[in-house]
């Protein structure tokens, strides 16, 4: 695992660490009288290494830091131990909030924070929001801006990988009694991947990271080669939020349930993304979402899944940091 090479590299910081995640803390540089009071956490996927998010140094987290904010990295899994000890999408979210959003409301002394969330770490993010409410009516209210960046779960049309992971799904859904305490290697997830994406939009990944110089390439070439296992159990949960038809509701995706109109929402969306096609993360603007926050926003923009790897597409990037900073 080069996780330690990677993050030695970076002005992460450990903030929370046990045999299954570790949470990193960048902090911000800037002075002390334009430093924000709420942190961001930032919420990434399970589904490839979190130093990805900071291997360059023209990466959100480093925009994020100069408007003043602290920001804290989820880094999901890094033992084989966490692989084995059944970890469903309900103990993510409880991780989650029990590890950074209920810690960090007390050390910041604040009311709520911001959520900066990449792929299913949107999915984790809205699966832990809409689990409270039912249980209690105000929870959103501790949260105050969120941003989604390429989460499979707001768009309403088809997309190819959702017919080869729901085959996926289907195949292995018999066996999850066996399998919930074991792991799915992230070689045999892009053998999956691979299946619903041509060998043009591939090669056209490569081609952007080594457009982007010797340096980012390596980089994310040891980022793809560094494999670990995802929770089996975790990962079958979210096929079925993500993927699986509701019934009565086989048009609609993961909506939120429960009054989250405090809550001010930013989605980004890559219309180059061949991981989670853009159809799978763009809101219509006549859909139900946007009405449900405080106020929406969106922005699509011409990069892929992994941009947050690859330098460049600085006025998104800034674009999104100043937007956590904006208001009160």
């Amino acid at each position: 695992m080069l996780d330690p090479i990677f993050f030695a590299n970076s002005k992460a910081k450990i903030y929370y660490q046990d045999a299954n995640f570790n949470i990193w803390k960048f902090a911000t540089e800037v002075a002390a009288d334009k430093r924000q009071r709420r942190p961001v956490i930032l919420n990434y996927s399970i589904m490839t290494r979190a130093y990805g998010t900071c291997f360059n140094k023209e990466n959100f987290i480093e925009f994020i830091n100069r408007q003043g904010f602290d920001v804290f990295l989820m880094d999901w899994g890094k033992e084989s131990l966490f692989t084995l000890s059944g970890w469903t999408l309900d103990r993510l979210a409880d991780a989650l909030y029990d590890k950074a959003v209920k810690p960090l409301l007390e050390e910041y002394g604040v009311d709520n924070l911001n959520v900066f969330a990449i792929c299913i770490g949107g999915l984790i993010t809205s699966y832990l929001i809409n689990r409270e409410l039912k249980k209690d009516k105000d929870f959103a209210k501790k949260f105050h801006k969120l941003a989604y960046y390429g989460s499979p779960i707001l768009g309403s049309r088809d997309l190819g990988m959702a017919r080869s992971f729901m085959g996926f799904y289907e195949a292995m859904k018999p066996f999850r009694p066996a399998l919930d305490h074991t792991g799915i290697s992230l070689y045999a997830l892009d053998l999956l991947i691979s299946q619903s994406t041509s060998n043009t939009m591939i090669g056209g990944f490569w081609q952007h990271f080594w457009e982007a110089g010797p340096e980012t390439f390596s980089k994310a070439l040891a980022l793809t080669g560094d494999d670990r296992l995802v929770p089996f159990a975790a990962f079958m949960d979210i096929l079925e939020q993500a993927f699986a038809p509701k019934p009565g509701k086989e048009e609609e995706s993961f909506h939120f349930d429960g009054d989250v109109t405090n809550i001010h929402f930013f989605n980004l969306v890559g219309e180059h993304d061949f991981l989670v096609m853009p159809s799978a993360s763009i809101v219509e603007w006549n859909s139900p979402i946007p009405k449900q926050f405080a106020s929406f926003d969106q922005t699509i923009f011409p990069g892929g899944h992994f941009v947050f790897a690859r330098p460049g597409f600085q006025e998104v990037k800034e674009k999104l940091a100043v937007w956590f900073s904006e208001g009160p």
